[in-house]
């Protein structure tokens, strides 16, 4: 199974919204407070595999975003990490083997990384990124 079936599966399972562009396919997840989490999948081939990659955007880092807490939270979660691209985008990201992973636990990473990334979008931007 691919990536973007996983996903599509995944939204069929739940309320989430899947669409594709491409090379990319995202799901739209419900979080609490009538606000969503746009989670992006693709899938990046090397010669040992593929790696599935699931990610989604919290805001661009500014003077109140706590940089200690981004690394911290890190060591908490299960599946996700942050990281911060060349623009300040502040992301959560998530790598998985596709063809070892489940379609519930491709669930349980979009699920989590909805939840954190919608957490520190409160906490810091007071907004929906969606």
């Amino acid at each position: 199974m691919t990536i973007h079936e996983m996903m599509q599966q995944v939204a069929l399972l739940s309320t989430g919204e899947y669409s594709r562009g491409g090379d990319i396919s995202a799901i739209s997840i419900p979080t609490p407070g009538q606000r969503n989490q746009l989670v992006y999948g693709k899938v990046e081939h090397h010669s040992d595999g593929d790696t599935g990659v699931l990610y989604t955007s919290v805001g661009t880092l500014n003077d109140q975003v706590d940089r200690e807490h981004l690394l911290r939270i890190n060591a908490s979660l299960h599946y996700t990490r942050t990281a911060l691209l060349e623009d300040n985008t502040i992301v959560l990201i998530a790598t998985f083997e596709v063809h070892n992973t489940s379609i519930m636990e491709c669930a349980r990473i979009m699920q989590e990384l909805a939840a954190v990334a919608d957490d520190l979008e409160l906490r810091w931007f007071n907004t929906d990124t969606e």
